[in-house]
């Protein structure tokens, strides 16, 4: 992993880097273990839709951040190959895996041969400001009168 990028070839092999990059990721941006989950199963799940039809290619993962939306992308060779497999409702198991990545981030695309995965991350850092907020109000409020007599 170099910066914000992982380089892998999908299979079984990579799993621990991914988890690894995933690790990395909630450190970096002190994401709780709730997202680390989600986070990590999309990321374990598309490893494996990527290892039925490109196994032994090399693929570019990596993230950007607001610190309110984390987006992850893969760049991917040729997308209309996952595109089939998302439609094809022969395929049963892959549209299972899409609908677990579906349910699990907080919204999937693919555009320019890369898949996009994008999660809210807003609302855990906001709750972590509010709760500090809270704690600092209490706190001051105990010494207003204090500060205002002298």
């Amino acid at each position: 992993m170099k910066n914000n990028r992982l380089v892998f070839s999908p299979g079984k092999e990579s799993i621990r880097a991914i988890e690894n990059y995933t690790d990395k990721i909630c450190e970096n941006l002190f994401i709780n273990d709730t997202y680390f989950g989600n986070i990590l199963m999309c990321l374990t799940e598309l490893n494996e839709i990527l290892a039925k039809d490109f196994f032994g290619q090399d693929f570019e993962l990596y993230y950007q951040t607001d610190f309110r939306t984390l987006t992850i992308i893969v760049e991917l060779l040729d997308i209309k190959e996952i595109k089939r497999h998302k439609t094809n409702k022969g395929l049963n198991n892959n549209k299972i895996q899409y609908d677990l990545l579906v349910s699990l981030s907080d919204g999937i695309k693919f555009e320019n041969n890369k898949i996009v995965l994008d999660f809210n991350i807003s609302a855990l850092h906001k709750s972590i400001y509010e709760a500090r907020l809270r704690h600092l109000r209490e706190y001051f409020d105990k010494f207003a009168g204090v500060f205002q007599r002298t």
